[in-house]
């Protein structure tokens, strides 16, 4: 997935998925509360991937119970209806500060959901080049390869 999409939340929490994302996401995918005050929306396959790579770790690894706990606990089953919407759970909505406008990301496997005003902030970060310099050499540091 890929792209940046703008839409807005209705008064009844619902919101239109983008039809390119929707294409990839399917009848039903799964949305989690995810890092940096987002919400991460998988399809059923991703999901599946996810939930087999965490149940291979080991359960007597407390970090390890404590981020299963965050990622299954906070994580719903989503259908969109004929219009292609969504409603969301009002703890999510409450936890990434949705007001009114959500931009969708694109970020391969995964679509990334977050309030405009939140992905704003760090989009304005990342458009400095100095920012974007200091970020590219951190990576490359750590062995990151494009």
């Amino acid at each position: 997935m890929f792209g940046k999409y703008y839409r807005q939340i209705d008064t009844k929490n619902r919101i239109v998925i983008p039809s390119k994302l929707f294409k990839e996401l399917g009848d039903t995918f799964y949305i989690t509360l995810g890092f940096d005050k987002s919400l991460v929306l998988r399809a059923k396959e991703e999901f599946e991937n996810l939930k087999f790579r965490l149940e291979e770790n080991n359960g007597l690894n407390k970090d390890f119970r404590d981020l299963s706990r965050y990622i299954f606990g906070n994580t719903e089953e989503v259908q969109p209806d004929k219009l292609g919407r969504i409603t969301l759970p009002k703890h999510f909505i409450d936890k990434i500060a949705i007001t009114k406008e959500v931009v969708f990301i694109g970020v391969g496997n995964t679509c990334e959901l977050f309030a405009k005003e939140v992905y704003e902030q760090k989009e304005n970060f990342y458009e400095n080049e100095e920012n974007i310099e200091m970020l590219t050499k951190k990576l490359f540091e750590q062995g990151v390869k494009l």
